[in-house]
């Protein structure tokens, strides 16, 4: 899939409120479920590019393995009252616009090659 651009809003008192940066994303745009910045911390919501089934849902958790956003300076969370995986990514928010766009890209590219990893391990077929 080509890249897209995702747009991160500050939030404040429950409300996204002003634009931050524009950023392109060269790979993996499907698997944002939504992003916003609080308190100067990125709150990046990353899930899978398919809906999976219910014996496939816990596995899918099971399989992800965090360590490649920890080395990214990233703190990770399990969001599990969604309908599919997913996974709360919180990092600094960086001002330099390039730097900002080169992280956000480095755990997009984690993510998607994390999902590919356990959809060939569990016999997951995404198309």
């Amino acid at each position: 899939m080509e890249g897209s651009s995702i747009v991160l809003m500050e939030k404040q008192d429950g409300i996204l409120s002003k634009e931050l940066g524009s950023y392109e994303i060269e790979t993996g745009i499907e698997y944002i479920y939504k992003a916003y910045v609080e308190d100067e911390i990125v709150y990046l919501f990353l899930t899978t590019n398919v809906d999976v089934d219910d014996e496939n849902y816990n596995d899918i958790f099971d399989e992800y393995d965090f360590e490649g956003h920890i080395n990214l300076g990233c703190q990770v969370e399990e969001v599990e009252e969604e309908y599919n995986p997913v996974w709360l990514i919180k990092t600094d928010f960086i001002n330099q616009h390039d730097d900002m766009k080169k992280k956000l890209n480095d755990i997009i590219k984690y993510h998607a090659e994390e999902i590919k990893r356990i959809y060939e391990k569990l016999g997951i077929n995404p198309l």
